[in-house]
């Protein structure tokens, strides 16, 4: 159930609210970077395909970390296959014209947004990854089509329910590493447009979180504090505390719980200025600041994870998925930033460098 947060006029199609919290948060992550990124003569057109690539694989990556943590929740009726299902080649139902149409889609991209100014060797590591996306949406256009010709004999809950049943955690590791190939294949250092994407990030986070607090989803525990606050009927902790015996039959609201989503809105907004300031004045080389925000936000997610109470699936070493993940990104980016802090040169007109002073010229 996601609530309705307007509907377009004349057409009457339903803007949901975490859909539209999403499209803001990004927006304006986009012109946050692309403001930042034009004096230090970075491509706007460079920054805008980041954030949408980022923003594509990042749904992609978070839905399909969601459906293997809570493979449960995708079942469907008797004899009818469920999400997981969908994805068994093993069937055979593969159909050779989607791969025609789907498979060529990397080649014109890439070709349509360069203008055909960066050519690619063909034996380039570039030209590589682009024959390997053509081959994977070859194989999802084959796969595609032929599931649209047998669409009746399966569940499609998982994409009717699209705006729901994410995972953070997924989409960041899925948009990271795909934005980070392009550009790469673009030949942009990952460093520099890894610290003008890093606090735009943090609003978008921001803004999904308020995305989270509107569909009653990714809340806190039980409190009889005054920062409890209650969820209608028909809501997630509605759900729940019903199912588990916490409110009444009788109730038409959940029982308070802490406004977590609110709490990771404020993190968020937070972590957007003191990244955004060490950029401007503390930073000694490209990278430092998008590494320094993989340390921030995994501490504060690691702590805030204790005053969640929603299924979040199994848990690892007594640990929530999100608190072990939390765990690894701390370590790896720490580990980065403490090197690169104590071995790298600061980079040339960042705060660190020595400027020599001027010295009299003879006459």
């Amino acid at each position: 159930m996601f609530p309705e947060l307007l509907r377009l006029p004349i057409i009457g199609l339903p803007i949901n609210s975490y859909g539209f919290m999403i499209m803001i948060g990004f927006l304006l992550a986009a012109y946050i970077a692309v403001r930042r990124g034009r004096p230090q003569g970075v491509d706007s057109d460079l920054l805008l395909d980041v954030g949408i690539i980022g923003l594509l694989a990042g749904m992609v990556g978070a839905k399909i970390n969601h459906i293997l943590q809570f493979a449960e929740e995708y079942g469907a009726k008797p004899g009818v296959p469920g999400a997981l299902e969908i994805f068994n080649l093993g069937d055979g139902r593969l159909n050779w014209l989607g791969g025609l149409l789907l498979g060529p889609i990397p080649f014109v991209f890439w070709y349509l947004r360069t203008k055909g100014r960066e050519k690619i060797d063909l034996w380039s590591w570039q030209n590589g990854v682009l024959l390997l996306l053509t081959l994977l949406f070859a194989l999802l256009g084959t796969r595609a089509l032929a599931l649209y010709q047998y669409r009746d004999q399966y569940s499609w809950r998982f994409i009717t329910g699209f705006q729901g049943g994410f995972v953070l955690y997924g989409g960041l590791i899925g948009g990271i590493l795909a934005a980070a190939t392009y550009v790469k294949m673009r030949g942009e250092r990952i460093g520099r447009i890894g610290d003008l994407a890093a606090p735009g990030m943090m609003i978008g986070i921001a803004f999904g979180r308020i995305g989270c607090f509107l569909n009653g989803c990714c809340y806190g525990r039980i409190t009889e504090g005054f920062l409890g606050i209650k969820f209608p009927s028909g809501s997630y902790p509605f759900r729940e505390h019903r199912n588990d015996g916490k409110i009444g039959p009788e109730a038409t609201e959940s029982a308070p719980v802490l406004p977590t989503q609110l709490f990771e809105t404020f993190a968020a907004l937070g972590l957007f200025f003191v990244l955004s300031w060490y950029d401007r004045h503390k930073k000694r080389n490209s990278g430092d600041t998008a590494l320094l925000a993989g340390v921030l936000y995994p501490a504060w997610r690691f702590i805030v994870e204790f005053m969640r109470d929603d299924p979040r699936g199994d848990r690892i070493i007594g640990l929530t998925y999100s608190q072990f993940v939390s765990l690894i990104v701390f370590a790896l980016c720490g580990t980065a930033f403490y090197f690169r802090r104590r071995q790298s040169p600061p980079l040339e007109g960042t705060p660190g460098d020595k400027i020599p002073s001027a010295k009299p010229v003879p006459t």
